[in-house]
Order: structure tokens, then C-alpha cells, then sequence
């Protein structure tokens, strides 16, 4: 069995836990287990206003929740997190494999489609780089757009 030099060591330690936080960073909101909506936050500032004579009336039904993107996005948070995580494997499976110059191949990930990016010394590496990125458990496709340096 090879082992790996120790700045190769830190290198995928580095990116292990770097997929542990990015994994563990996603918050949630606590929601409403009787209506399932997430209260509204409230604010230190915002003042009480004084007890009136007019009757209370009931609030309305709260909207129901629906998922959205932001305004000009067109992937969930879920979803960018999911690829930050592939992106992170991909990378790391690189940097690990002793025939591919990991540090030369830029990874990109949008909805789990891994894109290769960079140049490399010869063809097998172009061919090994695909076949780590598409061993990645999460990746539907992958697109090699590596090239030989002159």
C-alpha cells in the first residue's frame, strides 16, 4: 500500500474537513409545528403599541411556505451546498491521486455536472482527472475541458 507524503496528508485533511463545514453550515429557521410556517423574526427595536379600545381582531391564515430562489438565482441553497460538497470531493480525490497534478485543474460544480478546467502534462491525466471526477458519488456528468501543456 503507497502512503501519502505529509503535505499531501494536510492537503486532504484540509479538504475533508472543508466538506464537514461546508455540510454543517446550512441553518434552518424553526418553523411552527402547528401551522408549519416559520414565525417572523422579531426585532429589539420594534415598540408595543398601547392598549387600545377597539376590539382585537383575529390575524389571517399565515401564507403557506413555498420554496423559492433569490431574485437572478437559479439554484436552491440545498443545491449550491450539495455542490460545494462535490466540488470539495472531486478536488480532493485529485490532489490525492499521485498521477494527476491536482493543483492543476480547476473544479466546477452546478447542479452536480463537474466541469474540468486547466492544463496538464499528457493525455492519460486528462483521461484519469475525468474518470476521479465521475467516481465522485453525486456527480450525474462530467465536462473535460482539460488540455496538454506546451
Amino acid at each position: 500500500m503507497k502512503t501519502l507524503p505529509n503535505n499531501s496528508r494536510v492537503v486532504l485533511a484540509a479538504a475533508v474537513l472543508t466538506v464537514l463545514f461546508a455540510a454543517g453550515c446550512e441553518r434552518r429557521a424553526p418553523t411552527d409545528p402547528a401551522t408549519g410556517a416559520t414565525p417572523p423574526a422579531e426585532s429589539p427595536a420594534v415598540t408595543t403599541p398601547a392598549p387600545s379600545a377597539q376590539p382585537e381582531t383575529t390575524p389571517a391564515a399565515p401564507a403557506p411556505v413555498t420554496e423559492s430562489t433569490p431574485a437572478g438565482s437559479d439554484q436552491m441553497a440545498g443545491s449550491v451546498v450539495d455542490d460545494t460538497v462535490i466540488t470539495t470531493k472531486v478536488k480532493t480525490a485529485l490532489l490525492a491521486d499521485s498521477d494527476v497534478k491536482g493543483l492543476d485543474v480547476n473544479v466546477d460544480t452546478v447542479k452536480a455536472i463537474v466541469t474540468l478546467n486547466g492544463a496538464v502534462n499528457n493525455q492519460t491525466q486528462i483521461d484519469r482527472a475525468g474518470k476521479l471526477a465521475t467516481d465522485v458519488p453525486g456527480v450525474k456528468s462530467v465536462i473535460n475541458n482539460l488540455t496538454i501543456k506546451k
